[in-house]
């Protein structure tokens, strides 16, 4: 890239920089700390975009941020994946974790079909809801096809939902007679790290663990997750697409680095120093992309959809808290 072309996309990348720190300091807060700071970002992003319009020359700024950015964010969010967690978890973990992907899939899928919404936005509410929230909607955007809008819907349905989860399962742990089985409850269905880890602080120190443990289970289940979806999705793409060649890959160049990144993870070869720093790398990439959705949505594409999301969202998340509870109440008995 030539530095007179770079300097196209300087007037986008400077508008994006303030939601982006205003984000991660409102993450630090309490209350907060259970959105999480791509969550914040797109939120900060939207509200921006309620009051202001960004100038046309702020564009190719926040579509690169939008696009580009994220897809290397995704490529280093694979550090995050230990493969090896799906050997070491306990088969009631693995196969709870699997339940719940696999009934997010096809209730949301399903409900929000019924209701008339893009496969996009749909696919993207069950990723967001079944494995790990804003993560999972940020990588599996291209896997299933997803608008801008979509995602960016998606991740404030997403984000919402498991903030008044977290906040309701810590609320009723006193009426838990089991607070390992509500651990993994919290794991279980959850939809960001920071709420598992926020519930599970409160319940204490073997429940954090369980909880923990069935958590990052599901986020290394995100990678057969897409590797699925992309076959999927892909077989159900219009004849004409094949025919004039126009077919996507099952899955983009960017997956397959983040597939990679995280085959070398588990395998332990990253140093944890560097580990580390990949971790807030990818996070700090994909929460600068969150922004810049965020001020690059038309907002009233989102009227549409917005509570139709919100109450797929809702019906989602309910049925796995009800389903996975239930399956720990007969396996663990009464919780």
């Amino acid at each position: 890239m030539t530095r007179p072309a770079a300097l196209k996309f300087f007037p986008g990348l400077v508008l994006v920089l303030p939601p982006v720190v205003l984000a991660f300091a409102l993450a630090n807060l309490p209350g907060l700390k259970a959105v999480g700071p791509l969550g914040l970002a797109l939120l900060v992003g939207l509200v921006v975009r309620l009051v202001y319009t960004p100038w046309p020359a702020a564009g190719p700024g926040l579509d690169f941020a939008a696009k580009s950015l994220l897809r290397l964010g995704v490529v280093l969010l694979g550090v995050r994946l230990n493969l090896g967690l799906l050997f070491q978890a306990g088969p009631l973990i693995l196969l709870l974790d699997l339940g719940v992907i696999a009934l997010a899939l096809l209730l949301v899928n399903a409900v929000g079909k019924a209701m008339g919404m893009p496969r996009g936005l749909r696919l993207s509410l069950a990723l967001g809801t079944g494995i790990c929230g804003a993560s999972a909607i940020a990588a599996g955007a291209s896997v299933v096809r997803a608008k801008e809008e979509h995602v960016s819907l998606a991740v404030a349905v997403v984000s919402l939902m498991g903030t008044i989860g977290a906040l309701g399962l810590t609320l009723v742990a006193p009426w838990f007679h089991s607070q390992a089985a509500l651990g993994l409850l919290a794991g279980a269905t959850l939809h960001e790290v920071a709420q598992v880890l926020a519930v599970g602080a409160a319940l204490g120190p073997s429940a954090l663990d369980l909880a923990t443990l069935a958590k990052l289970t599901r986020v290394a289940l995100l990678a057969p997750t897409l590797l699925l979806l992309g076959v999927i999705v892909a077989r159900r793409e219009p004849s004409g697409a094949v025919q004039q060649g126009n077919r996507p890959p099952l899955l983009p160049p960017f997956l397959l680095g983040f597939l990679a990144l995280g085959g070398v993870a588990s395998l332990g070869l990253i140093p944890p120093e560097l580990k580390s720093g990949l971790q807030t790398a990818s996070q700090v990439l994909t929460a600068i992309s969150m922004a810049a959705i965020g001020l690059g949505v038309d907002l009233k594409s989102l009227r549409g959809h917005g509570l139709p999301a919100a109450w797929v969202g809702l019906v989602g998340f309910a049925f796995l808290l009800l389903a996975a509870g239930l399956v720990l109440a007969l396996r663990l008995g009464h919780p």
